[in-house]
């Protein structure tokens, strides 16, 4: 398979998977360049560690190189790949079920404040921001992978639903119930509503 085509032109991922069951090492490199950042993004915030993050990215692209024949193109060569690492991932959370969990936040404080906010207000986005991160990280796996994909990662609802394996209304159904218990366990944490810190 020619992978430089003419210019202007870009070989879709789905093609360079179908190199790949053939063989073809730099097809998969390219694959791994285009898309290796947003898997590694999400495995850090699906795992327990940074260190289970790295192998589980690593035995997922394992996974995907020697399973390339097996894309059936029933969904995106991109969302086949994030379900994928996030099978990995689970994998690695079994392993380590009982230890505690450590997520890497989702937001910065900072990211929550208002530009110009006063230090009343940043102080509240600091404590939102935090209890957002403690939150998330305690969800079950279920509620925090749709939320992670959803809005973390800002996937499309057929996308996330393809990764999940679910349908798309399942997704749907799954997400809300999520953000709501999202929403909480961050009140909890808090000790107040949300609508509060906004005020």
């Amino acid at each position: 398979m020619d992978l430089d085509p003419e210019p202007g032109v870009t070989v879709s991922d789905e093609a360079l998977l179908l190199a790949c069951s053939g063989g073809e090492r730099a097809a998969f490199d390219r694959l791994v360049d285009r898309h290796g950042n947003a898997l590694y993004r999400f495995a850090t915030r699906q795992c327990a560690s940074s260190r289970d993050a790295e192998d589980a990215l690593q035995d997922g692209l394992l996974a995907a190189w020697r399973g390339a024949a097996t894309f059936r193109g029933e969904s995106s060569a991109r969302s086949w790949l994030f379900r994928i690492v996030l099978h990995a991932c689970r994998r690695r959370s079994r392993r380590r079920a009982g230890e505690p969990a450590h997520h890497a936040p989702v937001e910065e404080a900072e990211s929550l404040a208002h530009g110009g906010a006063g230090p009343d207000e940043a102080t509240a986005s600091h404590q939102t921001g935090a209890a957002l991160a403690r939150a998330l990280a305690d969800l079950p796996e279920a509620p925090r992978e749709v939320l992670l994909l959803r809005d973390v990662d800002g996937m499309a609802g057929p996308e996330a639903a393809a990764i999940l394996g679910i349908g798309l209304a399942a997704m749907k159904s799954r997400l809300h119930r999520a953000r709501l218990e999202l929403k909480e366990r961050v009140e909890a944490i808090l000790g107040h509503p949300l609508e509060e810190v906004r005020s």
